[in-house]
């Protein structure tokens, strides 16, 4: 097919290959988790210590009870996180870092940086600028999309 390439794809992509170079920066590392593993970290340390109901990183990181499951089981074998049973709800399930999981993502922050760096190498600040934009704007119209059904 000729002709340029189809944005979506090209954006899909980057979100693939952007996530394979976080896997490889936190290998690199020697950080002994995943890009999603690390994504749960941070979305718990931005709570400040409070406890976080799973279903609200279920809907935070967009995947399955079961995955987020399998997810959160991992990190609280290496003892990163703690999960307990609301005391409120006992079908609900509380999360909380532990401080070994807030030393790991003090640790992995410089990697997520550098993999930022990645993205925008070559861009100048006004070219960044219009791309956050335009994918703001990229974003909003998905958005709408999925909120309209």
């Amino acid at each position: 097919m000729d002709g340029p390439p189809e944005i979506g794809g090209m954006i899909a992509y980057c979100g693939h290959i952007g996530r394979r170079c976080v896997d490889k920066f936190l290998r690199d590392a020697g950080c002994d988790i995943t890009p999603v593993q690390s994504q749960t970290l941070v979305y718990l340390s931005f709570r400040g210590g409070r406890e976080v109901n799973q279903r609200d990183l279920e809907r935070e990181l967009h995947l399955k009870p079961s995955t987020v499951n399998g997810i959160v089981g991992r990190l609280e074998d290496k003892g990163y996180i703690i999960r307990q049973t609301s005391p409120a709800d006992g079908r609900c399930r509380l999360l909380r870092l532990t401080e070994a999981g807030a030393e790991k993502v003090a640790a992995f922050h410089a990697v997520l940086r550098q993999t930022a760096r990645f993205y925008t190498n070559g861009l100048s600040e006004a070219e960044q600028a219009q791309l956050r934009e335009l994918l703001a704007r990229i974003i909003a119209n998905l958005e709408n999309e999925v909120n309209s059904v």
